[in-house]
């Protein structure tokens, strides 16, 4: 009896778990701050890793079975919940796989039909890791202990030419995360096709106020233009990646080249990028969120600005990647959730309206069905079909770039 008790209590909690995650995987129920961030955990699981959570909830069942669920109707009934849960998260899973379809479609509209598929994953992307760190905390500038890079490349390589530089500005809201919090995928994709890697640190709010972040990240693209042929690196192809608030920095990066309002005492440094992939970033700090509320740009007030909007607008413009595009955007690839509760998929969508109006080089866009945000921070086939379609774009704009050059 006391077996048969324990069965159904794990049927209902198998249950109960499987209906969570199906309900903030398909769609967050909560939009407002904070519990938005209490619901994005089990978003993510659900939709990113729906597959091992199905086997889990069968094997919850299974067990449960054993220990006599099935006898009591209250168990009989939690493990048909399980059953139809399961099912969803199965169909969560499919969803994740199915996003190659949609980043295949953006590579086309960025490169043209003669662009390379997703493709399958041929990269072990977490185990070696570790083994692509060639240089860690290497100082950009010393202003400040959070001013330091690391250097990632594939391990014994002997570059017979420079390899191709891609700069990595990690997410978390301008006030936390770190250079470890890097995109993995994208990491190992590009460090086995040769490329060399950097992830940047860079001060943070609410400490330091605006621009100080840009203006870190440009430091470090700055030092990294100047000295990276040392590590073999190539000074004349860098691209630049970010996710959340780092999209946000490696968009403005890319689209204010030697803006000397970023630039305080290296107005004559060169911090162009060649090309940008850009993951769930923030492209608009002017604007209300789609429920009309200011919660993203009472964040960005209090974390960052001195001033209001309505105070200081051209500071909130200037820092808007959005409200910069103009034909002089090098090539930049955007992937955005559209299930994203921190950065909702309005701001990326305007983005790439106007990236496609005003824009003279390869621009794609891909809105990941059921994608959450930080989507690429568990191992899903999507985080790992991403990493892909952002290196092949990225090598596919470096080889057209090469070939140009040897004209």
């Amino acid at each position: 009896m006391r077996a048969r008790g324990t069965g159904v209590l794990l049927a209902m909690g198998a249950g109960a778990a499987g209906a969570t995650l199906n309900l903030f995987g398909r769609r967050p129920p909560w939009r407002r701050y904070p519990w938005y961030v209490a619901g994005m955990v089990p978003g993510l699981v659900g939709s990113e890793l729906g597959g091992p959570a199905a086997t889990a909830q069968a094997v919850a069942a299974g067990v449960a079975l054993g220990l006599g669920a099935g006898r009591s109707r209250i168990g009989t009934a939690s493990l048909a919940v399980v059953a139809g849960t399961a099912a969803g998260l199965v169909g969560l899973h499919r969803r994740s796989v199915a996003s190659a379809d949609v980043l295949d479609r953006a590579l086309v509209e960025a490169l043209g039909p003669d662009a390379p598929s997703v493709g399958p994953d041929l990269v072990a992307a977490r185990a070696p890791l570790a083994k692509l760190l060639v240089d860690r905390d290497v100082r950009y500038h010393d202003e400040a202990p959070e001013q330091v890079l690391d250097i990632w490349r594939r391990p014994g390589r002997q570059p017979d030419r420079p390899s191709p530089v891609l700069v990595y500005v990690h997410g978390g809201s301008w006030t936390g995360g770190t250079k470890r919090q890097q995109s993995t995928y994208l990491t190992a994709h590009l460090a086995a096709q040769d490329w060399l890697c950097v992830s940047v640190e860079y001060r943070l709010g609410p400490h330091h106020r605006w621009p100080t972040q840009i203006v870190d990240v440009k430091r470090a693209l700055a030092w990294i233009r100047a000295n990276i042929a040392r590590y073999g690196g190539d000074p004349s192809f860098i691209a630049v990646s970010g996710g959340s608030a780092g999209g946000h920095l490696a968009a403005l990066a890319a689209l204010s080249t030697n803006d000397p309002t970023f630039q305080p005492g290296f107005e004559d440094a060169d911090t162009s990028v060649q090309a940008a992939g850009l993951l769930y970033g923030v492209y608009d700090l002017t604007v209300l969120n789609d429920d009309g509320r200011p919660r993203l740009r009472n964040h960005v007030r209090a974390n960052l600005f001195d001033a209001d909007l309505a105070d200081d607008p051209d500071t909130w413009r200037a820092a808007s990647p959005t409200l910069r595009l103009d034909d002089t955007a090098p090539p930049m690839f955007v992937v955005h959730g559209d299930r994203d509760e921190v950065v909702e998929a309005t701001t990326a969508r305007r983005f790439a309206e106007r990236a496609r109006q005003v824009t003279r080089q390869p621009f794609g866009y891909a809105e990941l069905p059921y994608a959450h945000h930080a989507f690429d921070f568990l191992p899903s086939p999507r985080a790992r079909a991403t990493g892909r379609a952002v290196a092949r774009f990225l090598q596919v704009v470096r080889d057209r770039q090469s070939a140009a050059q040897e004209l």
